[in-house]
């Protein structure tokens, strides 16, 4: 059993402010309802389109937040996993990620066949340039910067790994900063000669 506590106490304390009154009650997700959410997305979007898709997984939300669809004001929440054999090209957000490994597998070496690489820049064919690795260990969490593309990676034939990113896209989502980009949608609009500045943080 593992206890994942992330809160809004950092942002509290840097704003110098104190809650005042009760704003939301807590939501609790069972893991059985949260596996039948991701395995009915993966039936709807299996063949329908031909399209590889980059997520699947469900997003965990409060009631109460219903315009932005996260935990919390500011924590937003992704069950996601990723099959073997399956690459999640690369996608960037200006909201940090503290990205909890639900699960791994491992090889018979005993080394971690699924990993993340990230990095502030990407190639003209969408690959990050000289990415920092980030193995996956069954329990284990990192940090994706703000900013900064990143890609899920499972090498593994048969073995679905999962992870939970929480991310403070709550507060980005409500003040319309969130920006997140999918590479292959950059590359389009670099094609058409259409680039859209953005925030990095190097």
């Amino acid at each position: 059993v593992a206890l994942y506590w992330i809160h809004d106490e950092p942002l509290m304390k840097y704003l110098g402010v104190e809650a005042s009154q009760r704003k939301f009650e807590p939501t609790i997700f069972r893991r059985e309802s949260m596996l039948e959410h991701v395995q009915e997305i993966i039936h709807a979007s299996a063949g329908k389109d031909g399209e590889e898709k980059n997520r699947l997984g469900v997003l965990l939300g409060n009631a109460k937040f219903d315009q932005t669809k996260t935990l919390t004001h500011v924590l937003w929440s992704l069950l996601n996993s990723i099959p073997g054999n399956t690459i999640q090209r690369p996608h960037r957000h200006n909201s940090v990620a503290l990205d909890l490994c639900v699960y791994a597998p491992t090889t018979a070496e005993g080394k971690s066949p699924v990993y993340t690489l990230m990095g502030p820049d990407i190639d003209s064919s969408g690959n990050i340039i000289d990415p920092i690795r980030c193995d996956w260990v069954s329990g284990g969490v990192f940090i994706t910067p703000p900013g900064w593309w990143h890609s899920h990676h499972n090498e593994s034939e048969n073995d679905v790994a999962w992870v939970l990113p929480i991310q403070d896209a709550g507060l980005y989502t409500h003040q319309r900063t969130l920006d997140i980009r999918f590479v292959d949608d950059e590359l389009k609009n670099h094609a058409k000669g259409i680039i859209r500045g953005s925030t990095v943080t190097r």
